[in-house]
């Protein structure tokens, strides 16, 4: 961690208790809706501790929510297996971070995933050949796409984005083997094409953040014009370890960040484009409709902290 880095994470832990009160849209709430006719997802990143820093708190809390909520899939932001990821298939975080944690039946459902920074630092690919060995490991490629009851989701890998990566070669193998602007062409070419009324993206690192971390600038000038462009609804992240809801003025994209699923870190709210901050541990949950996307944000205590509702937008 870089000094100034260290600095800004020495202020944000003295203040942020004080500081994670924007909550715009709704307050709390006690009840988890099951609409009739939804279809219901969880949203959970940053999570791989041998069960360690909350992760198993989180875990046992998502197999309670699941039991109620009945999940079809799960979202996986990344940052897969701290510190850096995993050598092969057989490597013994397999069990030890993902089997043997997330081991509640309700949780039994397909985890569809995308790569963060610390997964770099291992075998890309063993991740990817993993979705062959497991019955719910899902990542098929390094980014993918697939239609949904309705909803186009868009799965994209944001490490070749971020600069510093690249000028670190050595501590991340592989990133110099990936080329952003052909990836960009991709997401755009299947965004463009997308015949769905919804349109939900998911990848690692937040476009926007008041969080540890921050804005991701390099987002925020290549990713950012392809999903307004596009009219995508939804952007999920991780990456910063809270759970947050941003939404910047004049945007048309709902940018919602999910990276508490273990360690978690301070967060100083935005008071333009925040409408909710909280560092805790927990995950969100989703229930979609045709005419709107109900979002819950969930603590390690299996409390709402928040819940909003997104209407679809009108094109």
């Amino acid at each position: 961690m870089t000094m100034n880095k260290l600095i800004l994470y020495l202020l944000l832990s003295i203040t942020f208790i004080s500081s994670c009160k924007v909550e715009k849209e709704s307050k709390s709430t006690s009840k988890l809706i099951k609409d009739e006719g939804a279809f219901r997802f969880f949203i959970m990143g940053d999570w791989g501790r041998n069960g360690k820093h909350n992760q198993q708190t989180v875990a046992d809390r998502m197999g309670e929510v699941a039991n109620k909520f009945s999940p079809e899939f799960i979202l996986n932001m990344g940052d897969n297996f701290y510190c850096c990821g995993v050598k092969d298939v057989n490597d013994p975080q397999w069990k030890s971070s993902f089997e043997n944690v997330y081991k509640a039946k309700s949780l039994n459902i397909p985890w569809y995933g995308v790569l963060g920074n610390h997964d770099y630092k291992g075998s890309v690919q063993a991740q990817i050949d993993y979705s062959k060995k497991s019955a719910r490991w899902k990542m098929p490629a390094r980014y993918y796409t697939f239609e949904e009851k309705g909803v186009r989701f868009v799965f994209i890998d944001t490490n070749p984005f971020v600069k510093k990566y690249i000028s670190n070669a050595s501590e991340y193998p592989d990133i110099l083997s990936q080329d952003k602007n052909i990836q960009l062409k991709w997401i755009d070419s299947v965004l463009s094409n997308s015949k769905e009324e919804w349109k939900i993206v998911i990848g690692h690192h937040p476009v926007y953040s008041t969080g540890i971390h921050g804005n991701q600038q390099e987002l925020i000038d290549l990713l950012k014009p392809v999903l307004e462009k596009n009219n995508v609804q939804i952007y999920f992240c991780g990456h910063d370890h809270d759970l947050q809801y941003q939404k910047p003025e004049n945007s048309k994209v709902n940018y919602f960040v999910s990276g508490a699923g273990s360690e978690y870190r301070p967060n100083i709210p935005n008071t333009i484009m925040t409408k909710f901050a909280k560092s805790t541990p927990g995950f969100m949950a989703a229930s979609l409709k045709n005419d709107s996307l109900s979002m819950y944000a969930i603590d390690g205590k299996g409390n709402i902290i928040y819940n909003v509702k997104i209407p679809k937008a009108e094109k």
